[in-house]
This record gives structure tokens, C-alpha cells and sequence, in this order.
């Protein structure tokens, strides 16, 4: 099992980008330089792991013996670069970001998480 984070450009062929078109969504992502203004400049957001999704961890972590989810789980939050995201304009681009945890290969059957 591995978290990741992502940052990525909201273009109209995102999953989000269509949620505003069909509108269930409002406003989908955010502009890069509202987080660039909350950062001050520094190309990166920090965003809080809920409570739930920690646990989730833990529990993960006991089953796998894996030290780097147990770590994680002990953080309340996380931060995302945005490096990549340089040379977009901060003006006019949107991004959605967030975290997921991702099954690996090799990844042992895990009863009770598996689907």
C-alpha cells in the first residue's frame, strides 16, 4: 500500500471539469495563486489528513508490518509541490489536489480493506 499526493491542472477533460458542466459541482479546484498567496509564493499546499483516513492507516500499517503508513499516520497533514506547476499562469489556472492510497503489486490480500 502506498499514499500518494497529486496536483493537476483542471482541464475540461477532468472528472471535475465535468462535474461543473453537468452541475453537481460548483467551482471545481482551486486557482494557483490563491494557494501561491496562502503559501507566501512557495510552490506547495498543505492539506489536513482527517481523523478517519489516519486510522485507516494504522490499521494497514499493523496488517503489513509497514513502517512508512504507520509514520503517516501519526501526521495530521500533508504537503503537496506544485513545482511542476511553474509554468502554468497563476492567474487563470485552476488545480485540483489530494491524496490517495493506492494498492502496490505484491500487495498481500487484505481482509476487511479489499473490495
Amino acid at each position: 500500500m502506498r499514499v500518494s499526493t497529486y496536483a493537476d491542472v483542471l482541464t475540461s477533460a477532468h472528472p471535475m471539469a465535468q462535474a461543473l458542466a453537468n452541475g453537481t459541482k460548483q467551482q471545481p479546484g482551486a486557482l494557483l495563486q490563491d494557494l501561491l498567496n496562502k503559501s507566501g509564493g512557495r510552490y506547495e499546499v498543505t492539506i489536513d489528513l482527517p481523523a478517519q483516513f489516519r486510522e485507516k492507516l494504522r490499521k494497514l500499517a499493523e496488517l503489513t508490518s509497514d513502517s512508512k503508513l504507520a509514520n503517516l499516520a501519526d501526521q495530521t497533514e500533508v504537503t503537496i509541490s506544485l513545482e511542476h506547476l511553474r509554468t502554468h499562469d497563476p492567474g487563470s489556472t485552476r488545480i485540483v489536489y489530494g491524496y490517495r492510497l493506492d494498492r502496490e503489486p505484491g500487495d498481500p490480500a487484505l481482509p476487511g480493506f479489499d473490495k
